[in-house]
């Protein structure tokens, strides 16, 4: 059944690439079809010179005659267009560095700002189970001048250590504050060489060991506890770059970072990482309009170190990245990589995982205020009612950019969760609290206890982050909406996490009918797994909706749950859905998830 799944994923692809490669072979004939006609001058007026014409998009090559109401709006969606191009050419990469120990000589236009969020985890959680290791970080950036940028840095890490230390679980929690200036010393010309200076100052919190395991820093007793400590922490790096040609750019970065070497009065000698000196190099190559690769490799050279095995050992690994830029417009960029860097901060980017040496996956997201967004026709009246989403099925609808979307649901079993999201672009959606807890879950047999006991138990409390990106839309032309959602979170309970994502497919059948499918991918250190789910919205009135919904996982022993919901809507902004379904919940997991009974909800939806 998996394969299913997957040969369903990837036939989806080959559509909408299918679908594309159409609508630019049109493209390309109509330019080539363009037909020219000369129009002979009259005698009345002699001064007037010859017109060449093309039928082809005349309103677009003569802007500034008066056009016909028919053809105001392609006019309009054409300079919408070129705008938004250009202001994708003129504007500033947003990657102003490979790894926070490792920055790129690019630098924000004065008075611009851009903030990022960013995730970083191990693919397994090792000891502690769970989808992974995690930290993540938020980051500001704000341009003093054109050759001068500020940078604040936030990151927190707070799971156990990857591996086991003499057989126990431990505890480990770090926290950092980083503050940074780069400042651009030396660029003759385009062509040369450019040289800036990066210092930084952090504060840097953090712990191990608990009234059940014994900290790391304890070496001379074996007494369970917990050790904290608060250190300014620093780095200085000096990032050289040269431009070899339009599309490639080589770095090479001396650095240095100021790491405590040893920590409490109870280490034997260095128990901690210490000073670091380090050579890094990195390459940027613009592979295709607004895609970039990355890649990096920096040697530690001491005189501390900058890893540590299970033993307590410590010495030095080199660090190594690569990956995939994307500027998504002139004001989302998104960028991928795999790296075996684990801290988030200048000065503490240069660690592995404390207790291990893994493959780490990086996620990044940069929202630039200043940029222009993608161009989207406003949604007409039947399409609005829809872009709230459904109960267990989401549709691939973006509610245009400043919009906060807001949702409340409850059942009579007692579930209760509440959502924010926030639209940053037309196409872009973050989602930044999405929290609640499941509530009198009967679970349907054995097929899926490990699960129900890990993200269902009686004192669950899940929180949830994601993002939602729009990738085809009706509304720039192209034949239906497709969004690429995802979200991350934990139980508080049990302190274990899943990430979730959603391929979604919304299409547009008639005036009173639209149709879903969702491929889902549930990915735990519990259990993974994929399904899908199909849903409809069907218009009886103006404002009441039906909306069928059915979710099915693609394994072996899957079950399927099925939801009704009826919707009324006071506004184009304000609904309430009634629904009746066996479905755990409405909250990633629960989607795909079928309790024993059946349940009966409220759902109130808010577009602001």
């Amino acid at each position: 059944m998996r394969l299913i799944f997957y040969i369903f994923i990837i036939s989806q692809f080959l559509n909408f690439l299918g679908v594309f490669a159409e609508k630019v072979k049109e493209d390309l004939s109509g330019l080539n079809s363009v037909k020219w006609k000369k129009l002979e001058e009259k005698k009345s007026n002699p001064l007037k010179k010859i017109i060449w014409k093309s039928y082809k998009n005349d309103e677009f090559f003569f802007g500034n005659e008066k056009q016909q109401q028919g053809s105001r709006t392609n006019r309009t969606n054409s300079l919408n267009e070129e705008r938004f191009f250009e202001s994708v050419k003129n504007s500033v990469s947003s990657i102003t560095e490979i790894e926070p120990f490792l920055p790129l000589n690019n630098f924000l236009k004065k008075e611009n700002f851009q903030t990022s969020v960013r995730w970083k985890s191990s693919f397994e959680g090792g000891a502690s189970g769970g989808t992974g290791q995690q930290i993540p970080s938020f980051v500001f950036d704000y341009g003093i001048s054109d050759s001068s940028l500020i940078t604040i840095n936030f990151s927190e890490a707070d799971d156990k250590l990857y591996n086991l230390i003499n057989g126990q679980k431990v505890d480990y929690h770090w926290q950092n504050y980083a503050f940074s200036f780069k400042k651009k010393l030396l660029n003759t010309n385009e062509n040369s060489f450019v040289i800036s200076i990066v210092p930084t100052l952090e504060y840097w919190r953090h712990a191990s060991g608990s009234k059940d395991s014994k900290s790391i820093y304890n070496q001379k007793d074996s007494l369970d506890g917990r050790d904290r400590f608060d250190n300014l922490i620093g780095s200085l790096s000096l990032p050289i770059s040269k431009k070899l040609n339009e599309n490639f750019t080589t770095l090479i970065v001396p650095g240095v970072t100021f790491l405590p070497e040893k920590l409490g009065s109870k280490g034997i000698g260095k128990n901690a990482y210490g000073n670091n000196f380090y050579i890094g190099s990195g390459i940027v190559l613009d592979i295709a309009k607004d895609f970039n690769f990355l890649a990096s490799y920096t040697s530690p050279l001491g005189p501390g170190n900058n890893y540590f095995d299970k033993n307590l050992n410590y010495s030095r690994k080199p660090i190594y990245s690569i990956g995939l830029g994307w500027d998504v417009n002139s004001k989302i960029g998104i960028e991928g990589k795999i790296t075996n860097s684990f801290g988030a901060s200048p000065s503490t980017g240069l660690l592995t995982i404390p207790s291990d040496n893994q493959l780490l996956y990086s996620a990044n997201i940069t929202y630039k205020s200043q940029g222009e967004d993608t161009y989207l026709t406003p949604l007409n009246e039947r399409d609005q009612l829809i872009s709230n989403g459904g109960i267990t099925v989401n549709n691939a609808l973006m509610p245009r950019v400043g919009t906060s979307k807001i949702n409340f649901n409850f059942d009579n079993k007692g579930n209760l969760f509440g959502s924010y999201s926030y639209s940053l672009s037309n196409i872009f959606k973050l989602e930044l609290l999405n929290i609640g807890s499941f509530n009198e879950v009967i679970s349907s047999g054995d097929k899926n206890s490990n699960l129900y006991s890990t993200y269902l138990d009686d004192s669950n409390l899940n929180f949830r982050l994601g993002g939602k990106l729009l990738l085809f839309s009706p509304q720039k032309n192209d034949l239906f909406w497709m969004s690429l959602r995802s979200s991350v979170g934990r139980d508080n309970n049990t302190n274990q996490g899943y990430l979730f994502s959603e391929l979604i497919n919304t299409i547009r059948v008639n005036n009173w009918l639209a149709f879903n499918v969702s491929p889902k991918y549930f990915f735990s250190g519990v259990e993974s797994f994929g399904g899908i789910g199909l849903s409809s919205y069907i218009n009886l009135f103006d404002n009441l909706m039906l909306i069928p919904e059915i979710n099915t996982s693609i394994k072996n022993n899957s079950d399927s749950n099925f939801t009704l919901a009826l919707r009324y809507s006071f506004s184009p902004e304000k609904s309430l859905d009634l629904y009746y379904s066996n479905a755990v919940g409405v909250q990633d997991i629960g989607q795909l998830l079928k309790d024993k009974e059946y349940r009966l909800g409220i759902k109130l939806n808010f577009l602001l």
